[in-house]
């Protein structure tokens, strides 16, 4: 039997699923195959905090806290940093000059052998890098 495959979640991954169109259903039915699989989604708490923060910044203080409570229902395994993960996000910051939070998915990804989820076109400076799974392409 073929191993599962394990997907590191970008912020943006996140805030798509809370939207509607595309990314959202391709999100929705991630979700469904983490449920079913029993193997959760995973995300840094780097990452995490970056969704948070957006949430803040468009719907204000309280509204971001129940969403963020409400996110944690979802098959999503928070990962804690750790020094090998800021070590390798520094490295790729500093090969391909991209947002530090995004290096620490990138770095993640690597670490854990997984396929980062995202349609942030940053993530395109990787180019055969990271294996990359685009929520806004076919």
């Amino acid at each position: 039997m073929a191993a599962l495959t394990n997907y590191v979640l970008d912020a943006n991954a996140l805030l798509h699923f809370l939207g509607s169109g595309p990314c959202a259903s391709r999100m929705k039915h991630l979700f469904a195959e983490a449920v079913h699989n029993q193997k959760p989604l995973l995300m840094s708490v780097a990452n995490w905090g970056e969704v948070f923060y957006h949430l803040w910044q468009r719907n204000g203080e309280e509204s971001a806290r129940n969403t963020m409570t409400s996110l944690r229902r979802l098959p999503i395994e928070l990962i804690n940093v750790d020094l090998p993960q800021v070590t390798q996000a520094a490295e790729i910051k500093a090969r391909h000059k991209i947002p530090y939070v995004d290096c620490m998915a990138a770095a993640l990804a690597d670490i854990q052998r997984a396929v980062l989820v995202t349609s942030d076109h940053d993530f395109e400076k990787l180019g055969r890098h990271a294996r990359i799974l685009w929520l806004d392409r076919n």
